[in-house]
């Protein structure tokens, strides 16, 4: 069932336009529209599946981040992006964020968890997927809402996680009641403005409808998030995922069941370009740092 928005999702404006026809490639092959917001440039999907049954869209094997999956050619080239990720992750984190309390919202099976803990923090987690909790658990305490949260945390990790979330608000005032005082809020999403975007159209994986119900701008990352008491301090690159998106990407474009030799080749070569043409702020996925206000 579906659910039609008369209002844009990030700023509550109603100057909203149909956008574009995008298909859901992993799962279901059903057509979802995007739209577009005139006051935040805010993107968006509508109308939208509704939250109690978006469920069986997340039903796929290709959607490993809640799996620990090493078998195929492209989950072993996956975890080992994750493994390099995961490092940079940490990076990110030690350099932009103070005190050593993490939340990961939406941790998936609980590699950055891990990660973290290695490090000498303190670590919880957030997941709602009950497989993938249960593996999480293994290294840290992982709830299934932010409710059950044991506060205050100085940092609150998201990766690729706010793109799913049907009411920010909501989340983002939850996030505030865990939160120390001088506490860092970090939040990693795909980009619709970067160059793979453009260059794929409604075949960009990152697209990933319907479970993604938001597609951010930097305008309405930065729209939405300030109105709930946070204040954008830096936006930073994730290279690695102009790679992992548009080699996907090359596989939608010819609705091939399964990645060639071809698709991995000529998503290397595009990805080097969104990477290239994408400077420093512009690239596939972006991870913006907020402190709370």
């Amino acid at each position: 069932m579906r659910e039609e928005l008369g209002h844009c999702p990030a700023c509550f404006g109603k100057t909203i336009s149909f956008k574009q026809t995008v298909k859901d490639h992993s799962t279901s092959k059903e057509e979802f529209d995007i739209w577009s917001c005139k006051d935040c440039s805010h993107l968006f999907t509508n109308p939208r599946v509704k939250e109690d049954f978006v469920g069986p869209y997340y039903e796929n094997p290709d959607y490993i981040s809640h799996t620990d999956d090493a078998t195929s050619v492209f989950s072993k080239v996956y975890q080992t992006l994750r493994g390099i990720n995961l490092n940079w992750k940490h990076g990110y984190v030690a350099k932009h964020a103070k005190g050593k309390s993490l939340l990961d919202y939406g941790c998936g099976t609980g590699q950055f968890l891990e990660k973290m803990a290695h490090k000498g923090y303190s670590v919880q987690g957030v997941e709602i997927n009950d497989g993938a909790r249960t593996k999480a658990a293994r290294f840290g305490m992982v709830f299934g809402s932010i409710k059950e949260v044991n506060g205050p945390v100085d940092v609150i990790t998201m990766w690729h996680v706010l793109e799913h979330v049907y009411d920010l608000d909501q989340l983002l005032e939850g996030f505030k009641a865990k939160m120390s005082a001088n506490a860092t809020l970090i939040i990693a999403v795909p980009n619709p403005e970067s160059h793979d975007a453009a260059h794929y159209g409604a075949s960009w994986a990152a697209w990933d409808i319907p479970i993604h119900v938001h597609h951010f701008t930097k305008k309405s990352m930065k729209t939405a998030v300030e109105r709930n008491g946070f204040k954008l301090h830096k936006v930073l690159p994730m290279s690695l995922d102009s790679y992992y998106i548009s080699l996907i990407s090359e596989q939608y474009k010819e609705a091939a069941s399964t990645k060639k030799i071809k698709h991995w080749m000529k998503g290397l070569i595009q990805g080097t370009i969104s990477n290239i043409k994408g400077g420093k702020n512009n690239k596939s996925s972006l991870i913006y740092v907020f402190k709370n206000a």
